[in-house]
C-alpha cells in the first residue's frame, strides 16, 4: 500500500509540476543535497521552498524532494530519522536562513524578490539548486 501511495504521489507531482528542467538523481547538485547532514538537508529544502514561493522564475521540485527523501530513508537519513532532530533542524534552519540572507543581500521573511538569489544558487549548482527548477 505504501509503495502504491508513493507511486501515486510521484505521478501526480510529475503531472502537476511538469518535468522541464528537472534533475536526475545522479546530478551533482542532487548528490550534494542527498549527502547533507539531516539538519542541513531540511534547512536547505525549507529555504528552497521559500525561494520558489518568492520567485516566479523557479518552481520547487517536490517529486525530486520525495525521491531524495525516500533514498535517504533507505540509509537512515530521511524523514524518519528527522523526528528526533527537530531542535537541531530548527536551529540549522535559522542559521541557514541568516546565512542565505547575508550571502544574497535579501530577507527571506521580508518578502524580497528572491529571483537574483535563486539565479545565483542555480549558477553555483548548489544543493539548493537541485530542487529549484527554472520555469519556461
Amino acid at each position: 500500500m505504501r509503495a502504491l501511495t508513493i507511486g501515486a504521489v510521484l505521478t501526480l507531482a510529475a503531472c502537476g509540476a511538469g518535468t522541464g528542467g528537472a534533475r536526475s538523481f545522479d546530478d551533482p547538485a542532487v548528490q550534494k543535497l542527498y549527502n547533507l547532514p539531516t539538519p542541513q538537508y531540511y534547512a536547505t529544502l525549507k529555504i528552497a521552498n521559500q525561494v520558489a514561493q518568492n520567485c516566479a522564475r523557479y518552481r520547487y521540485d517536490s517529486a525530486l524532494d520525495l525521491e531524495v527523501n525516500e533514498r535517504r530513508n533507505e540509509v537512515g537519513r530521511g524523514s524518519l530519522s528527522a523526528l528526533g532532530l527537530r531542535n537541531q533542524i530548527d536551529l540549522e534552519t535559522d542559521v541557514s536562513q541568516r546565512s542565505f540572507n547575508a550571502k544574497h543581500g535579501v530577507d527571506i521573511a521580508g518578502g524580497d524578490d528572491l529571483c537574483p538569489a535563486a539565479d545565483a544558487e542555480y549558477a553555483e549548482n548548489s544543493a539548493m539548486a537541485a530542487v529549484l527548477v527554472p520555469v519556461n
